[in-house]
């Protein structure tokens, strides 16, 4: 589920011509997951997994860049963040 959202969510975006910058992947992510936990797909300890998980993806993209410490950070502030943006994620659920 968590990987084929962000992929969808992904091609959604070259579809449109847009990047993923690290502002709007953490809006998603943020997003994305609370929307899971609202929906009882997801429990809080299985978000900080996905957090994870999403920030890992995210590496993988940039050419893994960004430190393990660093990775679990970001991890950590997107699991923290009420953020529940449905345009955002809108396309996940349009494909």
């Amino acid at each position: 589920m968590i990987n084929g959202d962000f992929e969808k969510f992904f091609k959604d975006l070259k579809s449109k011509g847009r990047t993923l910058d690290f502002e709007l992947f953490g809006d998603y992510a943020a997003s994305i997951l609370n929307f899971y936990v609202g929906s009882s797909l997801l429990t809080n300890h299985e978000k900080a997994e996905s957090a994870l998980l999403l920030v890992r993806l995210f590496n993988a993209g940039l050419g893994n860049v960004i430190s393990a410490a660093d990775q679990q950070e970001i991890a950590t502030v997107i699991q923290q963040d009420p953020t529940l943006n449905y345009s955002i994620i809108q396309p996940v659920f349009d494909l």
